[in-house]
């Protein structure tokens, strides 16, 4: 299907998607201007991350930061954790960006607990990283796992029929799944209702035949293991199982994917040439 009869799709369900949850102005405003926000997935630039962990050692080593280290460290972590997101790390980036929150921890005795806890988050939640496995079971109670789709691209969307915005993401996955049917690209849910018969309902009445793990509720193992605290989540993992966009929504997904699939097509392209 072509970008145009995409695009066509796209604006005739627009009025019934939901509203997109943004972050703080806060957080954002912390490391403004280091990486443009429509970035896209693009690999950092080496002089990126460096502006990002100087402008990060610079907050945490404040007056105003040691009088309220705990607090702070959190959200300047958890800041720089999204500014990040906005782009994607090679595998050295990510080396320097771990061995700065090593040496962070060490430095901010007092704060060690949460540096480890959003240095883990960073390794395993980042765009650039391998996505952490997932096993679970469906809304029928038949087990499986996130690596069983190695080799395709995955949408991964953490959801609930409960969630008004959720809701809203339902014609955007119908529509995937009719644009995307003759392409390697599969669509997964994590479902956070508090029952399988609340999931099964919904998904047969909005026409989403697409493979569902039940997580039991907003606190569900699934959700924490993947620190969603906020639905819809959404992540998109490369063939290889690499988490590359994070937080897209609606048609923004669509394009997410459409982007891994001419990256795909051009690799093909390149080995058939060779």
């Amino acid at each position: 299907m072509s970008n145009l009869t995409k695009w066509t799709t796209l604006l005739t369900i627009a009025a019934a998607a939901g509203c997109a949850s943004v972050p703080s102005g806060m957080v954002k405003a912390d490391f403004a201007g280091i990486v443009p926000e429509g970035i896209a997935g693009d690999l950092l630039e080496d002089s990126q991350v460096d502006e990002l962990l100087a402008r990060l050692d610079s907050l945490m080593n404040t007056p105003e930061t040691q009088a309220d280290l705990r607090r702070r460290t959190s959200r300047y972590l958890q800041g720089f954790r999204w500014w990040v997101g906005r782009g994607r790390v090679t595998p050295g980036q990510s080396g320097r960006i771990t061995a700065y929150l090593a040496g962070a921890k060490t430095e901010h005795a007092d704060a060690a607990d949460i540096i480890d806890r959003q240095r883990h988050l960073f390794e395993i939640l980042t765009p650039g990283q391998v996505a952490r496995n997932i096993v679970g079971t469906d809304i029928d109670r038949v087990e499986f796992e996130l690596a069983d789709y190695r080799g395709s691209i995955v949408v991964l969307v953490f959801s609930g029929d409960w969630c008004g915005p959720c809701r809203g993401e339902y014609p955007y996955q119908r529509s995937m799944l009719d644009l995307y049917k003759d392409e390697e690209v599969v669509l997964l849910g994590v479902n956070s209702d508090t029952s399988r018969r609340t999931v099964r309902e919904a998904k047969k009445r909005e026409g989403l035949h697409y493979r569902t793990w039940w997580d039991g509720g907003t606190n569900g193992p699934i959700s924490r293991a993947w620190n969603v605290r906020t639905w819809p989540s959404t992540f998109i993992l490369d063939e290889e199982g690499v988490i590359r966009f994070v937080g897209k929504r609606k048609n923004e997904i669509i394009l997410a994917v459409d982007q891994l699939l001419e990256e795909t097509r051009a690799e093909d392209g390149k080995r058939d040439s060779g």
